[in-house]
């Protein structure tokens, strides 16, 4: 760990050139918006960076502003502090881009978001059997019964709402945590070796086994069934309209604008972090430890970190994460056209209940510490070993918030306490306004802790002609 006046004097460092570029670009002038959320971005990063004991990377998007910050030690075996350009790996922020690409497939007349799925994963199922003799199932009925899939459907696995069962058993027991998860002690000994997307469907309390129907885990929030074997499926979708034969065969950055494709890495199964970034990631979660203890294992050396291949496998630094959720949800709608974006939000609250998810897309106006318009947010969250984060959209705001930490905690309280400040103050800044946030921990990571003060009511011109103030 960095010893505390070395951290003081480096944060003392970058606060001084910061000012003195604001003092040299403006003068006696107010300092350039830009400049101001720089410096915003580097003081929340220290801050929470101190405060977890980990490193923060954030980034934010706008249609003129594009900035990132990060603080704090991403190897500390060695000492290595954070850059902003490091890549982290970021669990299920994949989903929503697997999503993006299902619905653009829906887009082109390939199948309808109703259609069941055995007709569209079968096929491939098939070619992976026939090229691998160990492999005990050719088609989704030898692995659940047909009259079980023949009613599920492609809008069923986008929603997580399907009965198809979890490959990942890291299951919280919120407030009296359960800590046995019986796939990350067989990844974590398995080391630097991971398991396929035909190995995870094979695991026991996987295949031939189909959940209850789903069930509320609150009382006013409508019913889902949380399922990353789900996200593999539709991610076996996506490779047979692809032409490929197996999840090998299949490039996940062809799901991506262009420009943003030399920006992030898919792994496959069996390559650990370590090959990919410089970040080292760090269980602290309380998983298969005794009561009361928590682990505080480095992940780098272990391949199933990427195991979950569409459902959890992207690599990528902070801005190039902020640069894809600006893609799928915010005015370029580049991934898939703007009347299949529409429909990823969750549909907020109804007579019935809350939805927690939409189409490949997590409710996050818990989150914002606003109501109202200013409180309206929709992402996905990251969390795989050793790695945790948040990609989120304002929609009111314009703008997308890429958030990653390199460690695991049980409720996933730092990236959620990162962005809490971020938004608040990142969007105060852009409006002329002061946000005060209080961040209290809770041990559910489905909500958050954060509260603010409100902004007050902006006329909508303001943030049209935001563009102004870098004239």
């Amino acid at each position: 760990m960095m010893p505390a006046a070395l951290r003081a004097l480096r944060l003392l460092a970058i606060n001084a050139a910061l000012t003195l570029q604001i003092v040299r670009c403006a003068g006696d002038a107010d300092p350039p918006l830009q400049d101001r959320i720089r410096l915003a971005l580097h003081r929340i990063a220290e801050r929470k960076s101190a405060k977890y004991n980990c490193s923060v990377s954030i980034a934010i998007k706008t249609a003129t502003i594009s900035e990132s910050a990060a603080y704090g030690t991403i190897d500390f075996s060695t000492g290595r502090q954070a850059n902003a350009s490091d890549a982290y790996a970021w669990g299920s922020v994949t989903k929503m881009l697997t999503g993006a690409g299902i619905l653009r497939l829906a887009s082109q007349g390939k199948f309808s978001l109703d259609d069941t799925i055995a007709p569209l994963v079968d096929p491939i199922l098939s070619k992976m059997a026939k090229s691998d003799p160990s492999m005990q199932f050719s088609s989704l009925a030898d692995l659940w019964g047909a009259h079980n899939v023949s009613n599920t459907t492609v809008r069923q696995l986008l929603s997580m709402t399907s009965r198809v069962p979890d490959f990942d058993t890291a299951v919280p027991d919120f407030g009296k945590h359960a800590a046995t998860d019986s796939l990350r002690k067989t990844l974590f000994e398995k080391g630097s070796v991971g398991m396929s997307p035909r190995e995870l469907l094979a695991v026991p309390w996987v295949a031939h086994n189909w959940n209850e129907p789903c069930k509320r885990f609150a009382a006013l929030v409508l019913p889902f069934c949380y399922s990353s074997t789900g996200f593999m499926l539709l991610g076996l979708i996506l490779a047979s309209f692809d032409g490929a034969s197996s999840p090998a065969e299949f490039d996940q950055r062809s799901l991506l604008p262009p420009e943003l494709r030399g920006k992030f890495q898919f792994p496959m199964a069996g390559a650990p972090p370590q090959k990919y970034t410089s970040v080292h990631g760090y269980d602290r979660t309380s998983y298969n430890m005794p009561v009361k203890q928590l682990n505080d294992f480095d992940v780098s050396g272990v391949g199933g970190v990427f195991s979950g291949w569409t459902a959890s496998n992207t690599v990528a630094d902070a801005s190039a994460v902020a640069d894809m959720v600006w893609h799928i949800y915010g005015p370029p709608k580049s991934v898939a056209p703007a009347q299949y974006v529409r429909m990823m939000p969750p549909q907020g609250i109804s007579v019935r209940g809350v939805a927690p998810y939409g189409l490949a897309t997590c409710q996050f106006d818990l989150f914002t510490g606003h109501v109202g318009k200013y409180g309206v947010a929709y992402g996905h969250s990251g969390a795989t070993y050793g790695y945790q984060s948040l990609a989120v959209y304002f929609p009111t705001m314009e703008m997308s918030i890429a958030i990653a930490t390199n460690i695991e905690t049980d409720y996933q309280q730092q990236p959620a306490d990162t962005l809490c400040s971020t938004y608040s103050e990142v969007a105060g800044l852009i409006l002329g306004q002061r946000s005060r946030c209080f961040y209290k921990q809770v041990q559910n990571y489905y909500i958050s802790g954060c509260v603010c003060t409100p902004f007050r009511n902006v006329d909508t011109e303001l943030l049209d002609n935001v563009t102004s103030v870098f004239v």
